[in-house]
């Protein structure tokens, strides 16, 4: 894959504020072989008028204006991957932006492993004034089969923190099962378990894309509502009915999410009624997985005893 196409979205919703220097940081990438497809989902700001401002740009090939709000920004995407002509995509949010050699070191990762289906990078938090206020990622490169890499990070949480970060290969998208990606906040978590299972998976430890933290932006809306806990209760029915994790994965992870929202850090974040929601949501079922988990572990306990006589 030499010099490869990348088609790069732009979903936006009422980040007229941010738009000039999103468009900006991706016009002005050191990699040039692109096309933009900007995608407004039925905006109340002034962000017609800025995205006017560049339709005779030659690098933006499609710009779709919805008539009404599409109600998900993941139906955003979609629309974007049926129009998109490349090899790579990237979902460049509305309301982040990055340095101008993102793009140039993620196609690098796909020019040295022709196995690999996903590479994104470490990000820098900045909030709506552009100011830095954090990194997420690990200090360390990771290139790892995709499986792995899922059995390691993804399936206890969207281990991959911003779509912004992240490039991955078109032709993955045939293999996905779009039947569970209408979950709202978590449809990109979803996605990444779905592209891990396709091949291997590349993390960059230099930090160059930057994700804006502002009150309206889709994560921290998910978080304080509780919404994004119980779409986390749904991306484990699914992982478990996917036979992606076995039930101690699923027992471990339900122990620790009714934790973190009863003593830990998820203790101060909800008023009581979602709370209570939320802990009646993880503790469904939950006597079964015990009971369940405990059955499976015996087997193997004594499958392995009976291996060793």
């Amino acid at each position: 894959m030499n010099n490869p196409l990348i088609s790069i979205i732009i979903p936006n919703y009422n980040h007229a504020r941010f738009l000039n220097e999103r468009i900006d940081s991706v016009l002005n990438q050191s990699y040039k072989n692109y096309e933009i497809i900007i995608l407004d989902d039925h905006s109340t700001d002034n962000s017609i008028d800025i995205i006017n401002q560049y339709k005779h740009q030659e690098k933006i090939t499609e710009i779709v204006l919805n008539d009404e709000n599409s109600g998900s920004t993941f139906k955003q995407w979609q629309k974007g991957f049926e129009l998109a002509k490349g090899d790579l995509i990237w979902i460049a949010e509305s309301d982040d932006s990055c340095e101008n050699n993102l793009l140039e070191t993620l196609v690098a990762e796909f020019n040295k492993d022709e196995k690999c289906v996903l590479a994104f990078c470490k990000t820098i938090k900045i909030d709506k004034e552009g100011n830095h206020i954090g990194e997420v990622g690990m200090d360390k490169n990771l290139h790892m089969d995709g499986i792995r890499f899922f059995n390691k990070y993804l399936y206890r949480f969207c281990f991959i923190y911003n779509a912004s970060s992240v490039l991955f290969k078109k032709k993955v998208l045939s293999q996905i099962d779009w039947n569970h990606t209408n979950i709202k906040g978590s449809g990109d978590w979803i996605l990444w378990i779905e592209i891990s299972r396709c091949g291997n998976i590349v993390y960059i430890n230099k930090p160059l894309n930057h994700y804006r933290i502002h009150g309206s932006n889709t994560t921290t809306l998910q978080l304080h509502s509780g919404r994004n806990e119980e779409e986390a209760i749904k991306v484990y029915q699914l992982m478990k009915e996917k036979h992606y994790i076995g039930y101690y994965k699923e027992l471990r992870e339900r122990i620790a999410h009714i934790y973190a929202i009863k003593y830990g850090k998820l203790r101060n974040v909800f008023d009581n009624k979602t709370k209570q929601n939320l802990l009646i949501g993880w503790k469904n079922n939950i006597i079964i997985t015990i009971i369940t988990s405990f059955i499976y572990r015996i087997q193997i306990i004594c499958g392995n005893i009976f291996i060793k006589r």
